[in-house]
């Protein structure tokens, strides 16, 4: 009995060693704190962005040098998903504050939400026309997800897309002209980046490495560039291209989540989060700004909250 029990002692002490050695070596700091310069009207600009406080998700806005953050929404619901009208004069948002998952627009200072949609359904990924005129979203039904687009005032309410089965068609983003729209889909053998007209014709695919659950992906201003999403060797990381699809070019490279990059207004920089999911670390994930040429990186927030989906300004 004597030699079972020192063999537990050392098994046990041995499981602490191995955990104490994990934890330290995953300690080490991947998120990148490379000095980005910051310019006088770089740093006049705003992101736009969720984050998960108080037992719920809300929307702040902070400048981009990482000062002024502010609050737009507190309450008991989940306010989330934000993006800029083109004047940045106001927000349009997906909430529960209904009871459904609806699409609100507010004054950028959070003043007159209102709700314009009512699907009572789950509706995502709200992406303002740069007319100024209609709001693109997801929204599911029966277990599918199509993109709808409507106006602002919640009239001319319209479906793009018609899949079914199950299959998932998200994350628009319309072409900086307004004559087209990207979008996440499915329906093929992975999911994979699309893109179709503004009334919703002419759909095909744009290029096919978003392989599972990836393909978030953004317009640059000068409708040069597409950054976008994709699973590569078990993390998502970021990679540009040209808006035609051709010339992909990998941005990230490491193990943990990159998600929902944004263009900056001169298509120089993006913001996006990092999520750190590796083994033993703290769940948290904080917006990031690269430089696309450089690929150098600096944080905008750093806390133990959870952000998500920010929008750079127009």
């Amino acid at each position: 009995m004597e030699g079972v029990g020192r063999s537990i002692v050392f098994l046990v002490v041995v499981l602490i060693i191995f955990t104490a050695a994990a934890f330290f070596v995953t300690q080490v700091d991947y998120r990148g704190r490379d000095p980005l310069e910051v310019e006088s009207s770089f740093s006049k600009e705003k992101i736009v962005f969720s984050t998960e406080r108080e037992g719920d998700t809300e929307i702040a806005i902070i400048n981009v040098d990482g000062s002024g953050e502010k609050m737009l929404t507190k309450n008991h619901v989940s306010d989330e998903q934000p993006d800029w009208s083109p004047d940045n004069s106001q927000i349009v948002f997906t909430s529960y504050r209904s009871g459904n998952k609806e699409v609100h627009i507010m004054n950028s200072d959070g003043s007159n939400i209102r709700k314009i949609t009512n699907m009572k359904t789950i509706i995502d990924y709200p992406s303002w026309s740069p007319d100024g005129e209609l709001i693109a979203f997801s929204a599911w039904k029966n277990g599918t997800k199509n993109i709808y687009t409507v106006k602002t005032d919640g009239s001319n309410l319209k479906k793009l897309t018609n899949s079914k089965n199950e299959i998932h068609n998200e994350y628009p983003a319309w072409s900086p002209d307004g004559k087209k729209i990207i979008y996440r889909s499915d329906k093929g053998l992975n999911a994979d980046i699309y893109i179709m007209n503004r009334d919703g014709s002419n759909q095909r695919k744009l290029v096919e490495k978003s392989f599972f659950d990836g393909g978030y992906a953004d317009y640059s201003p000068d409708g040069s560039k597409i950054v976008f999403t994709s699973y590569t060797e078990g993390s998502k990381e970021l990679f540009v291209m040209d808006a035609n699809g051709k010339n992909i070019k990998r941005l990230t490279d490491n193990d943990i989540y990159e998600g929902f990059p944004s263009w900056s207004p001169d298509s120089k920089k993006i913001t996006f989060i990092r999520y750190d999911n590796r083994f033993l670390r703290p769940k948290y994930a904080d917006i990031h700004i690269m430089e696309v040429e450089t690929k150098k990186i600096r944080e905008v927030t750093d806390n133990l909250f959870k952000e998500n989906h920010p929008s750079w300004s127009n």
